[in-house]
């Protein structure tokens, strides 16, 4: 069975999802997925024959924990070695990088899903591999940068998958 583009990655949001309502739940914080607006096409019987999505969305995640607005965006790839940069577009980190210069938190949720693994990327190194990129480097963010320079994400206290806990680490 064949895998639509459009889906990938749609499982790894949903343990997302999951775990924002673990947060929510134990009144850790509120972080809600945000709602891509759809444009429907009828058929001339008034049944829906197709949706596209209206405008480009921000990105995936926002909300608020301890006192501070959260943003994010969660990025899959099944490339092994690497992380494709062209995975980012341009409109999410402009957003992001909003969000930060105005006092908020803000990062990207890289998993690895042929590894199982779900990392946290800074913006601030999201930024530098772009500069770099746009000036002639690589296009991509090789898997070993993650695993030596980026903290990787995993089930803790009870939550699925514990990114907050990983925040709160890199803020001491």
């Amino acid at each position: 069975m064949a895998v639509s583009y459009a889906n990938r990655g749609m499982s790894f949001e949903h343990l997302i999802e999951r775990t924002n309502v673990q947060y929510a739940q134990k009144g850790i914080a509120t972080i809600q997925k945000v709602p891509v607006p759809w444009k429907v096409f009828y058929d001339r019987k008034t049944k829906a024959s197709r949706a596209i999505p209206e405008k480009k969305s921000t990105v995936d995640f926002i909300g608020c924990y301890n006192g501070r607005a959260i943003a994010f965006d969660a990025k899959s790839t099944r490339e092994r070695t690497r992380f494709p940069l062209s995975n980012i577009e341009d409109h999410q980190f402009k957003f992001l990088k909003r969000w930060q210069d105005n006092g908020g938190i803000s990062f990207i949720l890289v998993e690895f899903a042929k590894k199982n693994e779900v990392y946290i990327l800074s913006l601030s190194e999201l930024e530098k591999w772009l500069r770099k990129a746009n000036e002639g480097g690589r296009k991509s963010v090789p898997y070993e940068y993650f695993m030596t320079e980026c903290d990787l994400v995993k089930s803790k206290n009870g939550i699925l998958l514990d990114y907050l806990g990983v925040i709160e680490k890199c803020k001491s």
